[in-house]
């Protein structure tokens, strides 16, 4: 049994308007989470000015909750100015943490605004200790582990963690790991991690004739492990939903408040309360859930392909349908009449109904008594719709909902304004507007002390990164290519104590890290770098944080002939990101993949070698669900017959484009590059080897009866 609430973690609760806010504050939360209209990785939700958070902070505070601030996306060079703008209002405001996701926002933040708790978001994908450490040393304070994670793995991540856990106990659950999706930046120009996500995997895709949402999960609850969760030390449980109601926020936050009480008197749930407080869930109205991995492995049904959205409380079936003005009248027969106010939506088989939804109305409806019970039900829609489809209600407007965020925000400014007191640093014990305004440097790398690695080697050049052990002789044989090696389950079997071996053939080979390692797979990998330093390697691409820790030696240094280099997994988007790794002890920095020509023209690299993809297969996301694997040979395709291929590799489902990203036929003044780069063709995700047989005979080979795409560089990363 725990002694009192204080025991418990934090009940976070999501607030996307001043509904939610409300809603959230009445249902119980101890924090809430919100963004601003940039910065936000749900930037369509309708979020919140500086001017509200100036009435939102005191108005929480005075009821004891903290407020975090979202700004989790990566950040654009000319956008630095405007950060610095931000954070020292957020000073002043007496703000309680900031969630982030760009490493060069956390120098930042470590550097020049140490009144700023940093939270890391899940969007940095970081799932072992290693990488919570590394984190610790960087001046932050809590992580957002990602759900992928089980119970198990979670609870030792806690024990050890120099850093305080979140953890997500409901909501949607995104397909991809956190932070390593370009699905939608790839196909739609709307980059998730500019907070632009169009979802493009809740949509659905042909295979093998039939069609299916394939990519899309359920929604996740972890109500059942929740005793576990607070057993093992988590500090804060997170509920997601930026984009949700009121409604929604209201009863999911209410349910878990009553599941940490019961937890803090009970230790444990008493007999049948669990299954009251699933009944009261569905009431949000959410998609079918599934607890994820959390039992150590995934259940079948996490994706359901015949259902792609939540299927709410059906109404009833369209019997008829009449145009009707510029829309459209259904009839059809319920024993469950709508009310002003609910959120109805029409699905059509196939369908996730995403476009056909509307919050019901006075004067919009008709209803009539039926003999033998039930009503029928007239009712205009604004959307195209047919005999058959489905009316569901999936949400309704509760008490804050109808008071509305005008109202709301004018009873909130009152009760701030009666008290006489300054918004800015009420009940913070913070500096706030004392505090001296911080403006960016001049220059981003004058705190780096020493450039790390490199040598007299000249700066720009060309890398090929392989999967294929057997491509590795021939293109060191070329002049002037380097060749970095995957270093995944089959390459590691591959080469294990025969790594002098490798050396003595192949001493010019570079290695590139996997992006992921979680628990309890970390000391293989560690072994394996171990090895291949004492051979006498020492050029290293990484895909993580905690993969510096393999390469410390006596006190925390490295190697002085080390030559570190990122790989497309760690964001660099901005100077201040090239100055943080630069700080870490990297010589190289690879440009994220999502870059324009644009950000290239504006970004200054300093001492730091840029790498910049000129030709590769982007992994549109990386996942730890088992997806289903299509025949050989066969790919899914989505109704624009867009193709996307599915690898396996060490435990973890890969979505590739078969169109390859290619910058090859730019022209030098077309391409805008930050000076000497190190130009990079990546084929570790290459579905057909004969394109690297192609690079075998020119750097850059002509590739006009090949399908390619620029990805962003041609328009523009937002």
């Amino acid at each position: 049994m725990l002694s009192s609430r204080s025991s418990v973690p934090e009940l976070l609760a999501p607030v996307g308007n001043f509904e939610a806010f409300l809603a959230a504050l009445e249902a119980g939360a101890d924090a809430v989470y919100l963004g601003l209209r940039k910065f936000s990785a749900r930037a369509r939700a309708e979020n919140f000015t500086l001017a509200d958070l100036g009435l939102l902070v005191p108005f929480a505070h005075r009821r004891g909750v903290r407020i975090y601030l979202a700004l989790n996306t990566l950040v654009r060079p000319e956008e630095l100015s405007e950060i610095y703008d931000l954070l020292n209002a957020l000073v002043e405001l007496g703000i309680d943490a900031v969630i982030v996701q760009d490493f060069g926002l956390i120098r930042i933040l470590a550097r020049d605004f140490p009144e700023l708790e940093i939270h890391v978001s899940t969007q940095a994908a970081i799932h072992n200790l290693a990488a919570l450490k590394e984190l610790a040393r960087q001046g932050c304070k809590r992580v957002v582990l990602g759900r992928e994670l089980s119970l198990e793995e979670i609870a030792g991540l806690a024990a050890e963690s120099p850093l305080e856990i979140e953890y997500f106990v409901f909501g949607a659950l995104c397909v991809s790991v956190a932070g390593l999706c370009q699905f939608s930046s790839f196909y739609n120009a709307a980059s998730a991690n500019r907070g632009r996500c169009s979802q493009p995997c809740r949509r659905n895709y042909r295979l093998g004739g039939e069609e299916g949402s394939y990519f899309s999960p359920a929604d996740f609850s972890a109500l059942e492990f929740l005793p576990e969760l607070v057993e093992a030390g988590i500090v804060s449980c997170k509920i997601e939903g930026r984009m949700k109601g009121s409604q929604y926020v209201s009863v999911v936050v209410g349910v878990f408040r009553q599941a940490l009480d019961l937890i803090a008197s009970e230790g444990r749930f008493p007999p049948g309360r669990l299954k009251e407080l699933k009944a009261e869930l569905k009431k949000a109205y959410t998609r079918p859930t599934t607890t994820a991995n959390l039992s150590g492995r995934y259940p079948a049904n996490i994706i359901e392909p015949r259902r792609s959205a939540g299927m709410g409380e059906v109404i009833g079936k369209v019997r008829r349908v009449v145009r009707e003005g510029r829309g459209y009248r259904v009839f059809l027969r319920t024993f469950r009449p709508p009310e002003i106010g609910d959120r109805l939506k029409l699905m059509r088989s196939g369908r996730d109904g995403r476009d056909n939804s509307l919050t019901l109305k006075k004067g919009e409806f008709t209803l009539e008594k039926r003999g033998g019970g039930g009503f029928l039900l007239s009712l205009r829609v604004p959307f195209s719709c047919r005999t058959g489809d489905l009316l569901l209600k999936v949400g309704r407007r509760d008490d804050s909902g109808r008071t509305g965020s005008a109202a709301i925000r004018r009873r909130i400014a009152a009760e701030v304004r009666s008290g006489n007191s300054s918004p800015a640093v009420e009940n913070t014990g913070k500096a706030g507007g004392q505090c001296c305004r911080r403006q960016p440097p001049r220059n981003w790398f004058a705190a780096v002390s020493v450039f790390p690695g490199g040598g007299d080697e000249p700066r720009s050049g060309w890398l090929i990164k392989l999967a294929d052990f057997d491509l590795v002789r021939p293109f060191l044989a070329r002049r002037g290519w380097r060749v970095a090696l995957e270093l995944d389950g089959a390459r590691l079997s591959r080469i294990e104590n025969r790594e002098r071996e490798l050396f003595r053939r192949f001493s010019a080979l570079e290695w590139s890290l996997p992006p992921l390692q979680y628990p309890g797979r970390e000391e293989r990998l560690a072994g394996q770098v171990r090895r291949l330093l004492k051979a006498g390697f020492r050029r290293f691409h990484l895909n993580s944080l905690g993969q510096l820790e393999y390469f410390r030696v006596g006190a925390g240094t490295f190697p002085p002939d080390l030559e570190l280099a990122t790989g497309p997994f760690l964001h660099a988007a901005n100077p201040a990101a090239l100055a943080f790794y630069a700080d870490l002890g990297f010589g190289t920095v690879h440009l994220t993949p999502e870059v324009d020509r644009d950000l290239c023209r504006r970004l200054d690299c300093g001492p730091v070698r840029p790498a910049l993809m000129l030709f590769g297969y982007i992994p549109l996301l990386l996942t730890r669900i088992p997806l289903s694997h299509p025949r050989r040979g066969a790919a899914f395709l989505s109704r624009r017959n867009e193709e996307i291929r599915l690898l396996k590799r060490d435990g973890l489902s890969i979505l590739v484009s078969p169109t390859p990203f290619s910058l090859l036929d730019l022209s030098g003044p077309e391409l805008a590059l930050p000076g000497p780069v190190l130009k990079v063709v990546d084929l570790v995700y290459s579905p057909d080897s004969a394109i690297a047989r192609r690079f075998l005979k020119s750097r850059t080979p002509r590739m006009a009866d090949v399908e390619i795409s620029t990805y962003n560089f041609s328009g523009l990363w937002r």
